[in-house]
C-alpha cells in the first residue's frame, strides 16, 4: 500500500535517493557527470558551486511567463470566435493544427484556472487574460456537451475533434467504445473551472454548466470499494455501459462539490462525504501494484486500467495541502504519501540537483503539466512545513522548466529531455497545465518569480536578448555606416561606427549576379563608379571587386570595395550591431549566413509592414532573430503588432509623434526612428517623446549630444 511517512524522519528527497538506487520499477536513470552547456532553448545556468552546481532559472519565472503568455494571447481568433489553441489540442508554433483528436475539458478547464490564477497574479491588469478564461468557458458551455439525452445528458465531453462546433462525437480511446462515450471525473475538471469563472465574472451560465455537471455527477454516484472507484473510467453517455472499474482522479470532483456546498447547495453534502471516504478509506491505502493501485487511469488517449499515473495523487496531494486539518488530520501524512508514490515510481534525476517525475506507466517521460505539478507541489509543502529540502526540489524543478519556454514565447509539452525540443504539441502540457502550477509556486514563496536562488535572495537578471545602448538610453544608428568622408556602405565606414561607439551600422543587402550577397544603397552602381553603368544583378562579385568605389568621395579610399554580408558580420561581430535593410527578398540565403556567424541576435531586420511575408520568413527561419516592420501610420501599430509581435519596429520624422511613442511602448515595442534634419533640436524632440533609437548621418554629433545631455 501507499506508503504513510512521517516527514520529520524521512525526507522526500532521502527517499528519492533510495529510490533510485533500489526500487526495480523506476526509470533506468542516467548518471549526470557533467552539465550540459544548453537546456531546452537557453543557454543552461548554473549557481557558482563548482563541485555540485545547481539549475537556476535562465531569466526570471515572471519574465519567462510573460513571454509565454503574450504569445499565446496572441493566439489567431477563428471564424467561431475561438482562439487556436481553445479548440487545438495538437498545435505547432504556427498556430496550426497537426492531429484532429481534442480534449476540451482538461485542457479548457486546466486552462480556465490558469488563467484566473495569473489574472490574480498580474493584480487583474490584463483584462485580455480574463477575456480569454470566459472564451474558455464559453467554449465548455456551447460547444462541448453530450446529447440533451440518457446517462450524462449535456455533460461536458473528455474528448472530440477541434473542427467540430459544437462537438458531436468522441476521439482517442473514447471513440473506440462510441461517439458518445466520456469520463465523468473530467466532467468534474470543466466543473470546478466554471465554478470558479462564475466567481470572478458572475457569468450564470459558467454556474448553471457546473451545477448541472455536479447534479449528473452525484446522480450517477455508485459505492466505491477497494477494486472500483465511485465512478467508471468511461461511460456511455446515453447508455450509461461504462469501460474501466477504477477511476484516479476524483478531487476535481471533490472540488466541485466543495464549491457547491459553500454556495448553499446543500444536497451535495452526502455525496461528497461518500467520495471524501472512499478516498480516505481505500484510495489512501491503496495497493502499489499495477493491478490493484487506485492510483490507475486518468489520460484520454490511454486504455489499460492497470496504468497508475503521477497526475492524479499528486494534484490530491495540492487539495490536502491547500486544506489542511480542516479536512484531514492526517493531511501531511497523507499528501507526503501521495507525492512519495509518485516519486518513487516515476522520479527522475535530471542535470543541475533537478527532479523531474514521469506521468504514467505507459509513458513514463516527464510531460509538462505533470512535471510544472510536482514543482509546485512541492513548493506547496514547503511553504506548510518550512522543509528546506521541499523548498530546493520546488525551485530547481520549475526553474529546469523555465528553459523549455522560448524566448519568443513558444513552448515545449517535453519538458524532461534536456536534449529534445520540440516547438508546442499537446497543449494542456505546454500551457494551460502548467501556468497555475506556478502560479501555485510562486504564491507560496513570492520571492521566487523573481529570484536566482531557492532562498530568495538572490535576484535573477531578465534575459533581454536586445542589447542595451552604449550611449545613455538612446540606440544610435549609423546610416550605411559613418560614411562622412568616407565611401558609404564599406567596411571603413563600418569600422567608423565601431570606433565612434555606435550601436548599430546601417547595411543594405543587394544579390549579385553569380548569387552572392553584397552591401549596396543604389539599384545601380551608376552613383559609385566612373565610367560603369548597370545594376547590381548585372555584375558577378569578382566583376564588383574590382570597382574603384572611394574615388568619387575623396582622396585615400581608392582601395575601398562593395563588402560582402560575410565581410561585414566578420567586422561586426561582437563590437557592433546591424540594422539590416532588406532591398530585395534574401531572407532564406541571410538567415543562413547569419547564423553560420551566430549573430541572429545581433541583427534587426528593417522590413515595412506591408511587406509581411518576408518578415513571416524571418520569424519562421529563425526564431532568435529580430524583425524590425516599419507599421507607417501609427493606427497600424496594434495590427502589426498583433501579427508579428515584434520587439521594434522602425519609422521616420513624418509618422513619428508622442502619440505614436506611446501606442508603441504600450505595446511594449521599442522605437528607431529616421532622423529627417538631423540636428539638436530635431533630436531634442525624438528624445522628449521617447524615442529608443536615432539613425543618423551624423553620428558623432549625436553621440557627443547624448554624452552632453547625460551630464
Amino acid at each position: 500500500m501507499i506508503r504513510l511517512v512521517n516527514t520529520l524522519k524521512i525526507s522526500l528527497l532521502l527517499l528519492l535517493i533510495v529510490a533510485i538506487a533500489t526500487h526495480n520499477t523506476l526509470i533506468a536513470q542516467e548518471t549526470f557527470n557533467y552539465m550540459p552547456e544548453k537546456i531546452g532553448w537557453h543557454e543552461a545556468k548554473y549557481n557558482n558551486n563548482e563541485k555540485e552546481p545547481k539549475i537556476v532559472p535562465w531569466t526570471t519565472w515572471d519574465d519567462a511567463l510573460e513571454r509565454e503568455m503574450k504569445w499565446y494571447l496572441n493566439a489567431p481568433i477563428n471564424e467561431h470566435g475561438y482562439p487556436s489553441f481553445v479548440h487545438i489540442t495538437f498545435m505547432d508554433e504556427k498556430y496550426q493544427c497537426y492531429r484532429d483528436d481534442f480534449i476540451p475539458a482538461t485542457q479548457n478547464g486546466m486552462g480556465i484556472i490558469s488563467y484566473i490564477k495569473y489574472w490574480k497574479y498580474k493584480n487583474q491588469s490584463n483584462p485580455k487574460v480574463l477575456e480569454f478564461a470566459k472564451i474558455m468557458g464559453d467554449y465548455l458551455v456551447k460547444e462541448a456537451n453530450t446529447r440533451d439525452e440518457g446517462a450524462y445528458p449535456l455533460f461536458t465531453r473528455s474528448t472530440g475533434y477541434f473542427n467540430e462546433f459544437p462537438l458531436t462525437q468522441s476521439s482517442q480511446n473514447d471513440a473506440k467504445h462510441g461517439k458518445d462515450v466520456i469520463e465523468p471525473d473530467k466532467g468534474g475538471i470543466a466543473g470546478y473551472a466554471l465554478l470558479e469563472l462564475y466567481r470572478v465574472t458572475k457569468d450564470q451560465r459558467y454556474y448553471d454548466q457546473a451545477l448541472h455537471n455536479a447534479e449528473v455527477l452525484a446522480k450517477n454516484m455508485r459505492k466505491g470499494d477497494a477494486k472500483r472507484s465511485p465512478w467508471p473510467f468511461r461511460v456511455d453517455a446515453v447508455t450509461g455501459e461504462h469501460w474501466g472499474e477504477i477511476s484516479s482522479n476524483m478531487v476535481y470532483i471533490l472540488r466541485l462539490f466543495d464549491g457547491l456546498l459553500e454556495m448553499g447547495k446543500s444536497e451535495f453534502e452526502k455525496p461528497r462525504e461518500e467520495l471524501w471516504y472512499w478516498i480516505e478509506t481505500f484510495q489512501f491505502n491503496s495497493p502499489e501494484t499495477r493491478e490493484e493501485s487506485l492510483w490507475g487511469q486518468f489520460f484520454e488517449d490511454q486504455v489499460g486500467e492497470n496504468n497508475r499515473n503521477t497526475w492524479a495523487p499528486m494534484n490530491m496531494a495540492r487539495y490536502l495541502i491547500e486544506k489542511k486539518e480542516e479536512l484531514d488530520p492526517k493531511w501531511e501524512e497523507h499528501a507526503v504519501a501521495c507525492i512519495d508514490f509518485a516519486v518513487r515510481h516515476f522520479g527522475m534525476e535530471r542535470p543541475g540537483g533537478v527532479i523531474c517525475v514521469g506521468e504514467q506507466d505507459a509513458d513514463r517521460r516527464a510531460w509538462g503539466g505533470v512535471n510544472a505539478t510536482y514543482g509546485a507541489v512541492m513548493a506547496m509543502l514547503y511553504a506548510a512545513t518550512g522543509n528546506e529540502e521541499y523548498r530546493d526540489i520546488a525551485f530547481r524543478n520549475l526553474s529546469w522548466m523555465t528553459y523549455f519556454i522560448r524566448e519568443d514565447g513558444i513552448v515545449c509539452d517535453q519538458t524532461g529531455e534536456y536534449h529534445w525540443l520540440r516547438e508546442g504539441g499537446w497543449q494542456e502540457d505546454c500551457h494551460t497545465d502548467v501556468i497555475h502550477n506556478f502560479m501555485d509556486a510562486i504564491n507560496a514563496v513570492p520571492e521566487w518569480a523573481t529570484a536566482k536562488t531557492p532562498d530568495g535572495k538572490t535576484k535573477q537578471e531578465v534575459k533581454d536578448y536586445f542589447p542595451k545602448p552604449k550611449n545613455g538610453n538612446t540606440y544610435v544608428i549609423a546610416h550605411r555606416g559613418a560614411h562622412n568622408g568616407i565611401p558609404e556602405n564599406t567596411l571603413a565606414a563600418f569600422q567608423e561606427a565601431i570606433d565612434l561607439g555606435c550601436d548599430f551600422v546601417e547595411i543594405d543587402t543587394r544579390k549579385t549576379k553569380d548569387g552572392r550577397i553584397v552591401s549596396v544603397h543604389n539599384s545601380t552602381i551608376d552613383a559609385y563608379v566612373d565610367g560603369i553603368t548597370g545594376k547590381v544583378s548585372d555584375f558577378t562579385l569578382a566583376e564588383l571587386k574590382q570597382m574603384n568605389i572611394g574615388k568619387r568621395v575623396a582622396p585615400g579610399w581608392e582601395n575601398e570595395r562593395i563588402p560582402t554580408i560575410e565581410e561585414i558580420l566578420q567586422l561586426c561581430r561582437g563590437q557592433i550591431g546591424i540594422y539590416l535593410d532588406l532591398k530585395e527578398n534574401l531572407v532564406p540565403e541571410l538567415v543562413e549566413i547569419i547564423k553560420k556567424y551566430e549573430m541572429e541576435r545581433d541583427v534587426i531586420w528593417y522590413i515595412p509592414a506591408s511587406f509581411m511575408e518576408p518578415i513571416k520568413q524571418v520569424k519562421s527561419n529563425c526564431y532568435k532573430c529580430i524583425s524590425m516592420p516599419d507599421p507607417g501610420p501609427k493606427e497600424n501599430i496594434i495590427k502589426v503588432v498583433k501579427e508579428v509581435q515584434p520587439r521594434v519596429i522602425a519609422t521616420d520624422m513624418g509618422e513619428l509623434s508622442e502619440e505614436y511613442m506611446k501606442i508603441a511602448h504600450d505595446n511594449n515595442v521599442k522605437v528607431i526612428a529616421d532622423e529627417q534634419h538631423g540636428n539638436i533640436e530635431e533630436w531634442i524632440k525624438m528624445l522628449d517623446w521617447g524615442t529608443d533609437g536615432i539613425q543618423t548621418d551624423k553620428p558623432e554629433e549625436l553621440i557627443r549630444f547624448l554624452k552632453e545631455r547625460e551630464k
